[in-house]
C-alpha cells in the first residue's frame, strides 16, 4: 500500500508541474486594457483562427491533465485515510 501511495505521489507531482507548464504556455485569451482605451478590436475570422491546432490541443491536454489531477487527488485522500 505504501508503493502504491509513493507512486501516485510521484504522479500526482509530475501532472502538477505538467498543468503548470501547459497553462504557462497558452495565450492570453483577453485583448487586455490597451484595447479598451485605444477602442482597437482584434476579433477577425483569422486571428480567432490562428493557429487553432496548438492552441486546441492545449487546451484539450490542459483539460484532461486537470481531470487526472483532481481524480489522483481523491484516490490519495482516500489511500491516506486508509492508512
Amino acid at each position: 500500500m505504501d508503493t502504491l501511495k509513493i507512486v501516485l505521489g510521484i504522479f500526482y507531482i509530475l501532472i502538477c508541474l505538467i498543468v503548470v507548464i501547459i497553462v504557462s504556455m497558452q495565450e492570453s485569451k483577453s485583448d487586455g486594457l490597451s484595447s479598451v482605451i485605444t477602442g482597437e478590436k482584434s476579433e477577425s475570422y483569422y486571428n480567432k483562427n490562428k493557429g487553432m491546432s496548438k492552441e486546441r490541443f492545449l487546451s484539450k491536454l490542459t483539460i484532461v491533465l486537470s481531470v487526472f489531477f483532481a481524480v489522483v487527488a481523491v484516490v490519495l485522500s482516500i489511500l491516506m485515510r486508509m492508512g
